[in-house]
C-alpha cells in the first residue's frame, strides 16, 4: 500500500500541481532527439577485457560528441554505450547522424576487421521539456523506440523529422515502413537517411507492414521453415502450403511424435500482407522467438536466456511517473523502497518463484554465465555474456549480447517473423527462410 501511495503522490505532483506543471511548461520546446548506439563493442569487450574496451567506447563517443557540437548540438548523457543528443535545427541533426556513420570507416581502418564496430542511430522531432542537464518528455520516448529499430550503420527518422527537412531536398531519404511502437495506438511511418552507397538498405522485415491497393501489384513471397538439429545442421524442410504450415505433435504439417514439450498442434505459420506471421496455438507451452534485433520489453513478456525462464514486470505508473518527472528509475525505487521494473523466475509448471527476482533498478543490466550484473555459472546454455536489458524513457529493451544459443521472447498470440528468424517450437528449432 505505502509504495502505491508513493507512486499516485508522484503522479499528482506531475500532473495536477499546478506551480509544477508551469515551471516545466516554461522549458517546453521542439527540438530533436538523437540516440545512438555502438554495435559490436560487446565482442570488442569479450576479445580485449574491460579497459581497453571502456577505451574504445570512451574514444568512439568522444567522437560522435564532437561531431553533435558541431552541427550546434548537445549532449544530454551518456546511457552504457549509447548518446543521447539534442538538436534544435532539424537539418543540423540530420546532417550530424550522416557525418557520424561516415566517421566509422577511419574510426575503424586502424583494427581488424574482426574487431570493427558499428553505430545505428535513431532520431525524432517533437516537443519536449529541455533543461541544461536533461531533456525528458514523449519525444525522447519516441526517439529511443526509433533507435531501437535502426540496424547497424542505419540513420533511422521519424515521420515529424521526415516533415521538417524533406522539403529541403538536402537529403536523401525513402520510407522503412509503418511500425508499431510501444505506446502508440497508431502505427507511425518510419523511414530512412541514405548515408552511402556501399549496400543496399533494406527495410526490417519484422516491423514492415505492406501496403496493398489498386495501384499496386504485390507478389507473395514464399516461405519454408528449416528444421534446425540439436549440431546445429538442417535437416527436414517445410514448405508452407496455400500460406499456411502448421507445426505439432500429430495432425500438423509438420509433425515431431517424439517431442514431449509440443502440443498435437502447436503453432501456426501464414501469411498476412506479404508478411510471414506465427501464432502460438498451444494453449499454455508457448512458442519463442530469437532476437534478431533490440526488442521493447512490454509488462507479462516471458524471456529464455540459456535456461533461464523469466517473466517481465514493471510499474508502469512509477517508469511513467519517472519519465514525466525526470526522475530517474533508480531514484524512483529508492522512493518505493522496491524496483519499478524487474524480472520473476518462471517455474517448469509455469507458475512465478516470486523467491527468485531480478531487479532493474540501474540504466543497464545484463546477464551471463559468469559475467553480469546476475550470473549462472551451472549454466551450461548460457554464454559469458548473455543479453542486456536498458533503460529510456518509459521503456526497457532487450539485446541479445551475442550469444551462443540465443535470447528467446516468448509470443504473445501472434508475431511477425523476418527472413533468418530462429523459433522455438516446443522442443524444436525452425529456422525462416525464403523457398
Amino acid at each position: 500500500m505505502q509504495a502505491s501511495n508513493s507512486v499516485t503522490q508522484i503522479m499528482q505532483s506531475a500532473r495536477t500541481q499546478q506551480e509544477l506543471l508551469a515551471e516545466l511548461e516554461k522549458f517546453r520546446r521542439t527540438v530533436t532527439v538523437m540516440f545512438t548506439d555502438i554495435k559490436g563493442s560487446t565482442s570488442y569487450f569479450e576479445k580485449y577485457g574491460d579497459v581497453a574496451g571502456l577505451m574504445m567506447v570512451h574514444q568512439c563517443n568522444d567522437m560522435l560528441r564532437q561531431i553533435v557540437e558541431k552541427h550546434t548540438g548537445r549532449v544530454v548523457k551518456y546511457i552504457g554505450d549509447a548518446i543521447m543528443a539534442v538538436f534544435d535545427d532539424p537539418k543540423e541533426s540530420i546532417s550530424a547522424a550522416i557525418e557520424m556513420e561516415q566517421a566509422m570507416d577511419p574510426f575503424n581502418a586502424p583494427r581488424p576487421e574482426a574487431d570493427h564496430v558499428f553505430i545505428r542511430i535513431g532520431l525524432n522531432y517533437g516537443s519536449g521539456i529541455v533543461k541544461s542537464s536533461d531533456v525528458f518528455g514523449d519525444v525522447v520516448n519516441v526517439a529511443s523506440r526509433v533507435e531501437s529499430v535502426a540496424s547497424p550503420e542505419q540513420i533511422v527518422i521519424s515521420d515529424t523529422l521526415n516533415q521538417q527537412v524533406a522539403m529541403s531536398g538536402a537529403f536523401k531519404i525513402q520510407h522503412l515502413g509503418r511500425y508499431q511502437l510501444k505506446g502508440k495506438e497508431e502505427e507511425r511511418d518510419l523511414f530512412e537517411v541514405i548515408w552511402t552507397e556501399k549496400k543496399s538498405p533494406q527495410a526490417n522485415v519484422s516491423h514492415t507492414v505492406v501496403l496493398g491497393g489498386p495501384k499496386f501489384h504485390v507478389v507473395q513471397p514464399r516461405f519454408k521453415l528449416q528444421h534446425v538439429r540439436k549440431d546445429g545442421s538442417i535437416g527436414a524442410e517445410y514448405a508452407l502450403k496455400d500460406g499456411k504450415l502448421t507445426v505439432g505433435r500429430q495432425g500438423c504439417d509438420a509433425n515431431f511424435a517424439a517431442d514431449p514439450h509440443l502440443a498435437p498442434q502447436h503453432a501456426r505459420f501464414f501469411l498476412d500482407r506479404g508478411q510471414l506471421m506465427v501464432e502460438d496455438a498451444s494453449q499454455g507451452a508457448g512458442v519463442f522467438v530469437r532476437l534478431v534485433a533490440t526488442y521493447t520489453l512490454q509488462g507479462g513478456d516471458i524471456v529464455m536466456m540459456g535456461r533461464q525462464v523469466l517473466h517481465f514486470r514493471e510499474k508502469a505508473e512509477a517508469v511513467s511517473a519517472a519519465a514525466a518527472t525526470g526522475t530517474t528509475i533508480i531514484d524512483m525505487s529508492a522512493i518505493l523502497n522496491e524496483p519499478v521494473a524487474e524480472f520473476i523466475r518462471v517455474q517448469p509448471d509455469g507458475s512465478l518463484d516470486l523467491n527468485v527476482r531480478f531487479p532493474l533498478s540501474d540504466q543497464e543490466t545484463s546477464w551471463g554465465r559468469n559475467k553480469g550484473t546476475y550470473i549462472f555459472p551451472e549454466d551450461g546454455f548460457m554464454s559469458r555474456s548473455h543479453a542486456k536489458v536498458y533503460h529510456r524513457g518509459e521503456n526497457f529493451f532487450l539485446e541479445d549480447t551475442g550469444s551462443r544459443n540465443g535470447t528467446f521472447v516468448k509470443v504473445r498470440g501472434q508475431a511477425p517473423l523476418p527472413v533468418g528468424a530462429t523459433v522455438l517450437v516446443g522442443g524444436q528449432l525452425l529456422k525462416v527462410e525464403r523457398a
